[in-house]
């Protein structure tokens, strides 16, 4: 685990640099941080070895793969499901790429995509590396490869969304598809995120989901049935039995959270609603899941949108840089001293709240490295490739 607790420490160091007051060559600092953190995720991720469930499948997957005709490739039944990754792994293949290499590619592909997401979109982009750490995305990208890459696609369309442009978003969810077809899950969002950020809205929605819910079984039978039969021949399987009702715990306070703080994120970004939005169906699928683990697997496509959402809540507490300001009089001295009191009450409410993700996410972490035998996604303890027995 200490590499896992390196890595957060060093994410929280760059606190440092993301502070209200400006310093001299900020902006360079910034980026130096933010290559060095993707550097270190590379490197991790790359260096594994045989930990993730799904590690030695992928390996075999690549060496039967790998070699095959692109003619005799399409007609292979792995490729006519995924035939994105079937491409990409050829490709590689191609290029005398060792499964070393494979991931090596795959990684800098995932995480060039992350700190592009994050430098955009998230205004403490030093949080959001801790939390694509400790909220388990970090760990989900080393065991469910193409999930990982379909998802890390699928944050390409979030201008898209933002914009509302339908054609590009659709375009860029169908290619991540072809890496894992549960990203079409995330098309019907295109709408459902941009509805009012409403609590009645989201009664109503839960009101419809208890008899679902209820009846899980017989709704799932429809669904793998007529859109997701790929999925069929996880009924009645291991993945079937649902996750205990602790693992709803984080999702239900990460709602609640958002919740109780809807009205200043919507003041800051009235674009923000689609967040808000995703932290309640987030919220809803692990809820869900505590009836059918496999349920859980969608909830990436929408909880990836934290990484962005609760630094902009952290956000919302602080306040702008007081100017400098010469006090003529008494009157104006007043003024600056109140200005200066309210700026500095804001700002520790700002920390408070950056301290307060910062000791729940950690919480996470902790609670998914001891779950079942290796923790979420087999990653913990971390093994690397210099431990290779």
């Amino acid at each position: 685990m200490m590499i896992y607790f390196a890595m957060a420490a060093f994410f929280c160091l760059g606190a440092l640099l993301w502070q209200r007051q400006p310093f001299a060559h900020k902006n360079s600092a910034q980026t130096a941080f933010l290559l060095c953190a993707g550097v270190i995720l590379v490197v991790v991720a790359t260096l594994r070895y045989g930990i993730g469930y799904d590690y030695f499948n992928y390996q075999e997957l690549y060496e039967q793969l790998g070699p095959m005709p692109v003619a005799q490739l399409l007609q292979d039944h792995v490729a006519l499901e995924f035939p994105g990754y079937a491409l990409y792994t050829r490709l590689c293949y191609l290029l005398g790429l060792s499964y070393r290499g494979l991931l090596l590619v795959t990684n800098l592909f995932l995480t060039a995509v992350v700190l592009w997401f994050i430098k955009k979109y998230s205004p403490l982009p030093w949080l959001s590396l801790y939390l694509y750490l400790t909220m388990q995305f970090f760990a989900h990208s080393m065991n469910l490869f193409r999930q990982s890459i379909a998802a890390t696609i699928c944050l390409l369309a979030y201008p898209f969304l933002k914009k509302r442009k339908l054609l590009p978003f659709v375009l860029i969810v169908l290619i991540a598809a072809t890496f894992h077809v549960s990203a079409v899950f995330l098309l019907p969002f295109y709408w459902v995120l941009n509805w009012k950020a409403d609590g009645r809205i989201y009664a109503i929605i839960g009101a419809v989901c208890v008899p679902f819910y209820l009846f899980s079984n017989q709704a799932a039978q429809f669904l793998t049935q007529y859109l997701f039969p790929n999925y069929a021949g996880y009924i009645g399987s291991r993945y079937w039995v649902g996750l205990g009702e602790r693992y709803a715990v984080y999702p239900i306070l990460y709602f609640a959270a958002v919740f109780l703080l809807r009205k200043k994120l919507l003041r800051a970004d009235s674009d923000n609603r689609q967040l808000i939005n995703s932290a309640f169906y987030v919220m809803l699928l692990y809820i869900f899941s505590t009836h059918h683990m496999i349920l859980e697997r969608f909830s990436i496509y929408l909880f990836m949108y934290g990484m962005i959402l609760l630094p902009k809540l952290v956000d919302c507490f602080g306040a702008e840089p007081l100017p400098v300001q010469q006090a003529h009089n008494a009157r104006e001295r007043r003024m600056v001293s109140a200005q200066k009191k309210i700026y500095q009450e804001q700002s520790w409410l700002r920390t408070m709240a950056a301290v307060l993700v910062i000791a729940c996410s950690f919480g996470y972490l902790i609670f998914a490295s001891v779950q079942s035998t290796n923790g979420f996604h087999k990653v913990y303890p971390y093994v690397s490739v210099f431990e290779e027995q």
